[in-house]
C-alpha cells in the first residue's frame, strides 16, 4: 500500500526509487515491531547507505545538492534527539526506534524542514492519541510499538508536504 501511494504521489520521478525503498523498509519494520516488539537492525542499517545513494542519484543529473545535505542533517538531528529521549527514559523508546527515526528523517529532510517537523510531530501525536484512547490494561504492555507511528507520521508528511 505504501509503495502504491508513493508511486501515485511522486510519479516517475528521480526520487521515486528511494521512496519505494522507504515503503519496503517501513512495512517490514512496522510488522516486526507490532509482532515481535523489535525493529531489526538488519533491515534499518543497510537502508542508510542505500537511501544516501538513491537520494544522491536523484540529485545527480542537475543538482541542487542541498536536499541531500539537508537529508543528512535531518537524520543526524532526529537520531540524536531520539537517542537523548531513549537515554532519559529507558524502556520507553528503544534504540531501534532511534535508528528508524534517523532513517525516516533522512527522507523527510530531502523534502524539506517543514516535512521533518510535520513527520516527527505527526508520529508522536498519533501515538499520543492512541495512548489516550487505549483502555488501561487492554494489553500486557504499558508502551506501544512505536515504529508504526513513526512510519505513519512520515507517510503523512510525504503525502501532505509535496
Amino acid at each position: 500500500m505504501i509503495d502504491g501511494l508513493t508511486l501515485v504521489h511522486f510519479g516517475w520521478s528521480r526520487p521515486l526509487p528511494a521512496f519505494l525503498l522507504l515503503g519496503a523498509v517501513a512495512a517490514a519494520v512496522s510488522i516486526s515491531d507490532v509482532t515481535a516488539w523489535r525493529i531489526p537492525s538488519a533491515v534499518v542499517l543497510p537502508a542508510y547507505p542505500a537511501v544516501a545513494a538513491l537520494l544522491a542519484l536523484a540529485c545527480a543529473p542537475d543538482g541542487p545538492w542541498w536536499p541531500l545535505a539537508r537529508a543528512g542533517l535531518a537524520a543526524g538531528l532526529v537520531a540524536a534527539g531520539y537517542l537523548l529521549l531513549a537515554l532519559a527514559a529507558p524502556g520507553q523508546l528503544g534504540l531501534g526506534d532511534v535508528r528508524l527515526g534517523g532513517l525516516l528523517a533522512a527522507y523527510l529532510g530531502y523534502l524539506g524542514w517543514s516535512a521533518v517537523a510535520t513527520g516527527v510531530l505527526a508520529g508522536w501525536l498519533l501515538a499520543a492519541v492512541v495512548m489516550a484512547v487505549r483502555r488501561p490494561g487492554s494489553t500486557g504492555h504499558r508502551v506501544l510499538p512505536f515504529a508504526p507511528f513513526l512510519v505513519a507520521g512520515t507517510l503523512v508528511a510525504v503525502l501532505v508536504g509535496r
